[in-house]
């Protein structure tokens, strides 16, 4: 009797766990998709993100300066309509002058209107149903790309073009495109009344989610193995105007077709690949070791020139100053495994390369900053094995609180007589890096910084601007490359004189609105170009001044500025024009996030910002172009927003990343009507009404209770 007793309500037991366990599972999962909605289409046999995405590089490199147009193809293989939105990066310096749309047989060629003036037009053709595109930019080096109206079996490319000058660097050009946005990180306990906290001032980019991962927009992330592989093809056309040494990529396998001594065609052996890491083409030309050249260019009434420095090569090595060497390492998840391999590898040389009468500093940042020892140590035999054990032993884990790395390697005072020199290894992914700048600017002193971006595709727009702020230079180390060799020309760069001071004096030449107004210090193997514009014609004794080591140089030029009529010399010039431009919005930015400067000033700078990109044709932080086609494809313009997957750069692991935006070849789908949203917000409700899984899991350990206690045998009574 017993046995037929107990078996019944042991049977019911495990039926109500069953059924809550299955239950459980139903629903999270649910919950789940929708936060984050999965949709993937099979396309030959593969899983492909929606919507999906092709990008085609077209460059012409004429000399020194570079043109670039990307074709971006959207495409629909859902089988209703689509609003698609695209996050992907440009060079810093970038100077978007054009865009088009086209869609079946039409071109649109694309108005540049002001940012919310360009919103209003987009959103007004979205829901009419007429397919539109728009291009806003949420950093210097970050743009968003949207296209309405995504129909099926009806494509719609999008043409970009811009152009900027090839950065020169220990006598080699070296050009790059970058094709993806990494993640950025905002500090958590950062508010808006402190440095380095998130701006929340028009035109500046949005704040992202605090004490978080965040993507700039937010989109989902294609794991590698799941990232459509031929995503993007590159072709690069070189005529540099004079022989070239050697050509080489050192990110990817490419293949050179010789065409004269002048010009190459290179183009991706593979001819497309994926989208994870920032491509890379280095270049020498012959007869280029000139300690100054000339680029003039006429466009109608308007003469623009520009001139290129090199500082000049000496015997002598840098006066024996005592330095106080700060190492600053950014520990933080993102840099886990290959970046901090390469920054470790980094260290070990420059330790060991350190002069005697140096003493140095270590300290690394994550989550906040720690220092290695309680004072600057002299740079002994004993003292470097002892900072490289350190080095050695530390990893990559948590956030990026880099305000706290800034501060502690600024804040201590410089011993007496002591030069303090920081060299900064960081992938740059944050978001809050303006506001770093800002920080910088501040606490910096006499202090000169160095910063070595480490990582395939890093934020260079901060690695950049912090070279510039702190008086020093910028270095982008690959994981896959030598890491000895960018420790090696710091050393050398150390070791050699600066050319400081450096003044041009135009004399009779009717030469205006120079960038940069204050031409920054140069260090053995940089080069800075400075542009104007001009009046006039003829033949002028230009004089360029500067110090080496305290002792004053000179360097007399006679420079030939043509008159009306005379385009310029050779090709490369046309670009000049939109390069300046570019230029005059990038020196009014400077000023706009120097902390000091006075609101209404800074109201000043954004109408003068937004008036140099409406005249030139150019994106700014206040100017988007939007272009709309004429036929209604979908009326009311209902549709689901999408935003194309991002590839997951190569080397960054997923700790890096929001853990909502893994998804893994999925695609975040919004509900008809519902606008995208630029940012992931933290906390909320972002399910459905069932119970949370931590209730579930409560329901599951009673039932299992239950179960047990129905087990037991029947107590005597």
């Amino acid at each position: 009797m017993k046995r037929h007793f107990e078996e019944p309500r042991r049977a019911i037991a495990y039926v109500v766990s069953s059924v809550l366990l299955f239950a459980f599972v139903v629903t999270t999962a649910r919950a789940d998709e929708t936060v984050m909605p999965e949709l993937v289409a099979t396309i030959d046999g593969r899983e492909v993100p929606l919507p999906s995405l092709k990008s085609d590089f077209d460059a012409n490199l004429q000399g020194d300066l570079a043109t670039v147009r990307v074709t971006q193809t959207f495409e629909n293989p859902y089988d209703a309509p689509l609003h698609a939105r695209y996050i992907f990066p440009l060079p810093t310096d970038a100077a978007v002058f054009a865009m088009r749309m086209s869609s079946g047989d039409q071109m649109i060629e694309a108005e540049i209107h002001e940012k919310k003036q360009a919103r209003a037009v987009f959103e007004n053709a979205k829901e009419r149903g007429n397919q539109a595109a728009l291009l806003d930019q949420h950093r210097p080096n970050v743009f968003t790309q949207e296209v309405a109206n995504l129909m099926p079996g009806l494509p719609i490319r999008v043409e970009l073009e811009y152009a900027h000058v090839v950065e020169k660097q220990d006598g080699a050009y070296r050009f790059h495109i970058p094709t993806v946005v990494g993640p950025r990180f905002v500090p958590r306990e950062l508010d808006a009344s402190q440095p380095g906290a998130p701006t929340l001032r028009e035109g500046e980019p949005a704040p992202l989610v605090i004490g978080a991962w965040n993507l700039p927009a937010s989109p989902p992330v294609a794991a590698p193995d799941e990232v459509d592989r031929e995503r993007v093809s590159i072709r690069v056309a070189l005529a540099a105007g004079m022989p070239i040494q050697w050509i080489q990529s050192p990110t990817h396998r490419v293949q050179v077709d010789r065409l004269g001594e002048a010009k190459r065609k290179i183009e991706l052996a593979a001819g497309r690949t994926v989208d994870n890491k920032d491509f890379e083409l280095h270049y020498q030309l012959a007869g280029h070791e000139v300690a100054a050249g000339l680029t003039t260019f006429v466009d109608g009434m308007d003469g623009f020139l520009s001139l290129l420095i090199e500082p000049p090569a000496s015997a002598r090595d840098a006066e024996i100053t005592a330095r106080e060497m700060v190492f600053v390492l950014d520990c933080s998840g993102s840099m886990a495994g290959i970046p901090m391999a390469a920054s470790k590898r980094f260290m070990t040389r420059t330790l060991q390369n350190m002069r005697p009468s140096d003493s140095f500093r270590i300290i690394r940042f994550s989550d906040a900053a720690t220092e290695w020892s309680e004072r600057p140590l002299r740079a002994t035999p004993a003292n470097i094995r002892a900072g490289l054990r350190y080095v050695h032993g530390l990893s990559g884990m948590g956030g990026t609180h880099m305000a706290s790395g800034i501060r502690a390697a600024l804040s201590p005072r410089v011993e007496p007589g002591a030069l303090r020199i920081v060299v900064f290894l960081t992938d740059g992914y944050i978001g809050n890096d303006v506001e770093i700048v800002r920080l910088l600017d501040t606490k910096r002193g006499e202090a000169r910084l160095f910063s070595f971006g480490v990582g395939n595709s890093v934020n260079r727009y901060l690695i950049e601007e912090m070279a510039r702020v702190g008086r020093g230079a910028a270095r982008i180390v690959r994981p896959t490359e030598d890491a000895e060799v960018a420790a090696d020309e710091l050393v050398e760069r150390l070791a050699a004189p600066v050319l400081t001071d450096i003044e041009i004096d135009w004399n009779d030449a009717a030469v205006a609105d120079v960038y940069p107004q204050e031409i920054p210090d140069l260090f053995l193997g940089q080069t800075v170009r400075v542009l104007g514009r001009f009046e006039g014609s003829g033949r002028y004794r230009v004089t360029v001044r500067g110090r080496i080591a305290g002792d004053p140089v000179t360097m007399p030029l006679d420079v030939e500025l043509p008159g009306r009529g005379v385009r310029g010399e050779g090709p490369d010039a046309r670009a000049l024009p939109i390069i300046w431009a570019r230029s005059q919005i990038e020196d009014r930015m400077i000023e706009y996030i120097k902390p000091s400067l006075p609101s209404h000033e800074r109201d000043a700078v954004q109408s003068e910002v937004t008036d140099l990109g409406l005249a030139h044709r150019l994106m700014t932080q206040w100017t988007s172009f939007v272009a709309v086609a004429k036929p209604v494809v979908n009326p009311g313009g209902e549709g689901r927003h999408a935003d194309v997957a991002v590839a997951q750069v190569e080397g960054v692991p997923d700790t890096a990343y929001p853990q909502s935006a893994l998804r893994h070849g999925g695609n975040g789908l919004m509900p008809p009507g519902q606008s995208p949203q630029l940012l992931v917000k933290a906390g909320g409700f972002n399910g459905h009404a069932a119970p949370e899984p931590s209730t579930w899991i409560a329901l599951l350990v009673v039932t299992a209770l239950a179960g047990i206690s129905l087990r037991r045998p029947p107590t005597a009574r």
